[in-house]
């Protein structure tokens, strides 16, 4: 492969993995901040399943790790599939507003008065797809950066992938 192709890839997958993993550290942040908000969202898309600051806190720090580990890319097969996890549970708490994000068609009301502004959580999902199926053209990470460590001392050449 083209070895500037291949940094233009590198880079475009970091770009990716980066805005992702913030997404996770933002959706954490703001439970940890404000957890009575999170309480508030969890009534209303989550069937009031994780009531309680506590389990808010608990979710946003879960969260918060999550998206870190994403940023910096460690631990990514374990990392994204963890973020796909969880924006897959949300994309199905809201799967009404991603089918329907004006209320035009399906007999239901709205979930929310803006419901349009949750399609993003499809992106999510599918830029986490991405992520696990190019993990090995994502190179600008902590887990090729260890790797090529590993190799170096065992007296190996690290492949550019």
């Amino acid at each position: 492969m083209d070895r500037q192709v291949s940094t233009r890839q590198a880079l475009t997958l970091m770009a990716l993995r980066i805005s992702l993993g913030m997404l996770l550290v933002w959706w954490g942040l703001a439970k940890i901040v404000k957890p009575g908000m999170g309480v508030q969202v969890q009534k209303k898309f989550y069937f009031g399943l994780f009531p309680g600051d506590d389990l808010q806190y608990a979710f946003g720090y879960v969260e918060l790790i999550i998206g870190l580990l994403v940023v910096f890319g460690l631990f990514r097969i374990y990392a994204v599939l963890a973020q796909l996890a969880v924006t897959g549970f949300s994309a199905m708490t809201i799967w009404s507003a991603l089918l329907d994000p004006f209320a035009l068609w399906l007999p239901m009301d709205k979930i929310a008065g803006m419901q349009h502004l949750f399609y993003p959580t499809v992106i999510a999902l599918c830029g986490s797809a991405v992520m696990i199926a190019f993990r090995k053209e994502d190179r600008f990470c902590l887990d090729a950066f260890f790797k090529s460590r590993r190799n170096t001392y065992a007296g190996e050449t690290f492949p550019a992938e």
